[in-house]
């Protein structure tokens, strides 16, 4: 069994207005386990929609999806969504089963997300990037193969993206899961990505290899080159 997932001949179309609305079309595209993989496309392109796929909260589609087995995914969404009467690690646990839940573990998290000394906060005591830091958090407790994130840190300030994309890093290096990462920023792309997957006319349309020795060593013209090409990728439409 594959440690991957494998996506072939992925269609999913949606009903509009009598007609018929495709999305995603002959998407092929291998996620590969413990690195970070990021979709970057322009708004529309049907990066939230693969990631709803993979993540079975819409099985309507035709093609396969393979994970390996027993693999969970876990979902980081562009709001926190916390619940506002629980703690830090009450929210941690939310999506636990009682005999699932280990204070052990939940206090592990809370450190390993940079929360010491706010377990017992609630959402409204924290910043924007403590607050996605919980959503982390909770998303790891699940203990998920492969983190699914739709851009998480989109509505925070840049200096605050930043701190989270940092974050992200670091904890990935700690936990090692899989993680498809959603983003329209070619920047957040290069500040994170292993590889990098165009998103577009419907298809997996370009996958760039990159990963963390690119990212530490990269030139400010190897980055502008690499820019310039993934531009050329992404074929504006016309209006």
């Amino acid at each position: 069994m594959t440690d991957t997932i494998e996506i072939r001949n992925l269609y999913k179309s949606f009903p509009v207005e009598n007609r018929e609305l495709v999305v995603l079309q002959d998407l092929n595209l291998t996620v590969p386990a413990h690195e970070i993989t990021v979709l970057l496309g322009r708004s529309g392109c049907g990066k939230t929609t693969l990631l709803r796929l993979i993540g079975e909260l819409d099985r309507d589609y035709k093609g396969t999806i393979q994970k390996p087995q027993n693999a969970k995914t876990a979902f980081v969404f562009q709001e926190a969504r916390l619940m506002p009467w629980l703690t830090v690690a009450q929210n941690i646990a939310f999506g636990l089963k009682k005999k699932e839940i280990d204070p052990k573990n939940i206090e592990n998290l809370i450190s390993l997300t940079g929360l010491d000394g706010f377990a017992d906060a609630y959402p409204q005591q924290l910043s924007g990037g403590m607050r996605h830091r919980t959503a982390l958090a909770r998303a790891l407790a699940l203990d998920p193969g492969f983190l699914l994130m739709d851009e998480p840190f989109a509505a925070l300030d840049h200096f605050t993206r930043e701190k989270m994309q940092q974050a992200l890093l670091d904890i990935h290096e700690k936990n090692q899961c899989g993680v498809l990462f959603v983003t329209h920023s070619i920047d957040e792309a290069f500040a994170i990505a292993d590889h990098i997957v165009i998103l577009e006319d419907k298809r997996a349309n370009k996958v760039y290899h990159l990963g963390s020795a690119w990212r530490q060593s990269c030139t400010e013209e190897e980055r502008s080159a690499l820019r310039a090409n993934i531009l050329s990728s992404i074929q504006i439409q016309n209006m």
